[in-house]
C-alpha cells in the first residue's frame, strides 16, 4: 500500500472513531454544563482537570510520542523484533519508576499549581480549596494516562490507530457517571467527578495494554533502562521536545489563568469554547498529524524526496479540512454553542460568551494544525532545535497578546491571544523548515490552498444565510441539533460542489482512493 493510501486510511478510520469519541466528550461537557452551569464548581473542576492534562499533553502524548514513535519505527523497520520488544519493556520500566515520583510531587504541589494557573481563585477560599482538593484527587490520572500514551505509541508504530482513538470514549462515560452521581445522588459532591476521571484513565490504559499484547509488544517491565541505547536516544530527544510540543497545552492552561481574572464562569466558558474548537481539530487534524509522524520517520530513511512529497500531501489534506471547518465555526459559532451547551443552568449569556471565544479559537485552528505537521516533519528529520525556536516565539506572542487583550475583551481576548501565538509558531516553522529544505515546493501547495479558501468562503456564505433565514435555537434540543446537522450537511455539500467545480486535486485523489477500496 502506498504512503498516501496508508495516510488516508489511517486518518479516515481514526476520524470516524474519534468523531464518536469527541461526541461522547461533548455529551460529557453538556452534562456538566446542564447540571452545574458556568459557576464555582464547574470552574474548579475544569481547572483541576486541566492541570494533570497539561502534564499529559506536555510529557506523555507530546514529548514521549515525538521521541518514542520514530525510534520504535526505526527498530521495527530493521526487522529485529527482539530489540523492539526489549526497548518497549525497558521504556515500561522507566515509566513505572518515574511516574510515582511525578504523581507524588503533583499531589504535594497542588496548592502551588492552582495558584500558578488560577491565582484569582485565592480571593474565594471555598473555590480555591475545592480546586486544590480536586487536583490532588485527579493527579494520579497522569500516571495512568502516561502508561496509556506509551501503549498508544506502540500501537501507532505498529500501524494500529483505531483502538487508541476510541479509548477516550470510556473516559468520557466515566466522567458522566461521576458527575450524575455527585450532583443527582449526593447533592453536588464534585469528588465523584474526580473518581470518574480516575476510572476513565484506568479504562484507557487497560484497553490499550491488551492491544499491545496482540501486536507482540507487551507493556511489561523489563531490564535495560540504563544500558539500551534507544532509551538514551529517547530521553535526549524528549528534553527539547518538551519545549516544542508543550507550548499548546501550556497556552491552554495559561488561558485558564487569564480567564480566572475575568470573573465567575469565565474559566468554564473558555474551556467549552476550546472543546468545541477541538471537535474538528481532534477528529481529523490530530489524527492526520498522529498518522504522519511514523510514516515520515520510516519514509525519510528510504527517500527524503518521497518524505517531502508525503508532507506536501498531508499539508493539502490539512488545508482541505481546516479551512472549511474554520469558516463554518466562525459563521455559526453562536448556533453551535447554543445547540451543544445551551439550556439548564447554562444560560444565554454564557452561550454568547463561549461563542465569542469560539470564533477566535477557530481562526487559529489551521495554524495549529500546520504547526503540528511541521513539527512532525522536523522530528522525522531528527531536528528538535527548529520547533523549540518556533515554540518560544509562540509563547512570547501568546503572553504579550494575553496580557494586552484579556482586560478589554475578556475571554474573546484570551482565545485571540492563543490563535495569535499559533500563527506566529506556524510562520516561524515554515521559515526554518524551508531553510533546511524539508518542505515541498510551495507551487505544489498554494494553488490547492487557494481553491480550498474560495470554496470555504462559499460555505461561509451559505451558513450565514441559512442561519439568518431560520436561526438555530440557543439550547440543546432535538430541533437545534437536527437543524445544525442539516446546516452542516448543506454547507458541506456547497463546499464539495465548489471543490469539484474548481477542479480540486484532493477530490480526485479521494475519489480514486474510494474506487480502489471498493475494487479491493
Amino acid at each position: 500500500m502506498s504512503t498516501k493510501r496508508r495516510l488516508l486510511t489511517a486518518t479516515g478510520g481514526m476520524a470516524l472513531v474519534t468523531l464518536a469519541s469527541r461526541l461522547s466528550g461533548l455529551v460529557r461537557d453538556k452534562v456538566v454544563a446542564y447540571l452545574l452551569g458556568a459557576g464555582l464548581v464547574a470552574d474548579a473542576f475544569y481547572t483541576a482537570f486541566r492541570i494533570p492534562n497539561m502534564f499529559r499533553q506536555l510529557l506523555a502524548e507530546g514529548a514521549l510520542h515525538a521521541a518514542f514513535i520514530p525510534t520504535l519505527a526505526e527498530l521495527k523497520s530493521s526487522g529485529d523484533e527482539g530489540r523492539s520488544r526489549a526497548f518497549v519493556r525497558a521504556m515500561t520500566s522507566l515509566l513505572l519508576l518515574a511516574l510515582p515520583v511525578v504523581v507524588a510531587a503533583g499531589v504535594l504541589a497542588a496548592p502551588w499549581l492552582v495558584h500558578l494557573f488560577a491565582a484569582k481563585f485565592a480571593a474565594n477560599p471555598e473555590k480555591f480549596a475545592l480546586t486544590v482538593r480536586l487536583t490532588r484527587l485527579m493527579f494520579p490520572y497522569l500516571g495512568l494516562i502516561s502508561l496509556a500514551a506509551l501503549a498508544q505509541g506502540v500501537l501507532n508504530a505498529s500501524d494500529r490507530f483505531l483502538l487508541p482513538a476510541a479509548t477516550p470514549i470510556g473516559l468520557n462515560l466515566c466522567i458522566v457517571a461521576g458527575t450524575v452521581t455527585g450532583v443527582v445522588v449526593f447533592g453536588g459532591r464534585a469528588e465523584w467527578m474526580a473518581a470518574g476521571v480516575l476510572a476513565g484513565g484506568f479504562s484507557q490504559l487497560a484497553i490499550q495494554w491488551l492491544g499491545c499484547g496482540r501486536v507482540g509488544l507487551p507493556l511489561l517491565p523489563g531490564p535495560g533502562v540504563l544500558r539500551i541505547p534507544e532509551i538514551r536516544r529517547v530521553l535526549l530527544k524528549m528534553a527539547p521536545t518538551v519545549t516544542t510540543l508543550g507550548i499548546y497545552p501550556l497556552t491552554v492552561l495559561l488561558s485558564t489563568r487569564f480567564a480566572s481574572e475575568v470573573g465567575e464562569g469565565a474559566v468554564t466558558c473558555i474551556y467549552n469554547a476550546s472543546r468545541l474548537n477541538e471537535l474538528v481539530y481532534g477528529v481529523v487534524i490530530v489524527q492526520l498529524t498522529t498518522a504522519v509522524l511514523p510514516m515520515l520517520a520510516a519514509e525519510k530513511l528510504a527517500s527524503e524526496a518521497a518524505a517531502r512529497g508525503t508532507l506536501g500531501f498531508a499539508m493539502r489534506l490539512l488545508s482541505a479540512v481546516a479551512l472549511p471547518s474554520t469558516a463554518f465555526s466562525v459563521v455559526l459559532a453562536t448556533a453551535i454553542t447554543g445547540a451543544f451547551f445551551g439550556g439548564g443552568k447554562y444560560g444565554v449569556s454564557a452561550v454568547h460568551t463561549t461563542a465569542a471565544a469560539l470564533v477566535m479559537y477557530s481562526l487559529g485552528m489551521p495554524f495549529l494544525g500546520l504547526t503540528k505537521l511541521l513539527a512532525s516533519a522536523s522530528f522525522a528529520w531528527n531536528d528538535t532545535r527548529s520547533p523549540v525556536i518556533a515554540s518560544i516565539v509562540n509563547l512570547v506572542v501568546f503572553f504579550v497578546l494575553g496580557v494586552t487583550l484579556t482586560g478589554p475583551f475578556g475571554v474573546q481576548g484570551v482565545a485571540a491571544a492563543a490563535s495569535g501565538g499559533q500563527l506566529a509558531n506556524a510562520a516561524t516553522l515554515l521559515w526554518l523548515d524551508g531553510r533546511h529544505r524539508r518542505l515541498p515546493r510551495f507551487l505544489d501547495i498554494l494553488p490547492a490552498v487557494g481553491r480550498h479558501a474560495v470554496a470555504a468562503i462559499g460555505l461561509a456564505a451559505a451558513g450565514f444565510y441559512l442561519n439568518r433565514l431560520a436561526p438555530v435555537p440557543l439550547r440543546t434540543s432535538v430541533r437545534s441539533l437536527a437543524q445544525l446537522s442539516a446546516y452542516a450537511l448543506l454547507c458541506g455539500s456547497v463546499y464539495l460542489g465548489l471543490l469539484v467545480a474548481l477542479g480540486s486535486e484532493e477530490w480526485r485523489e479521494a475519489r480514486e482512493f474510494l474506487r480502489r477500496r471498493r475494487a479491493a
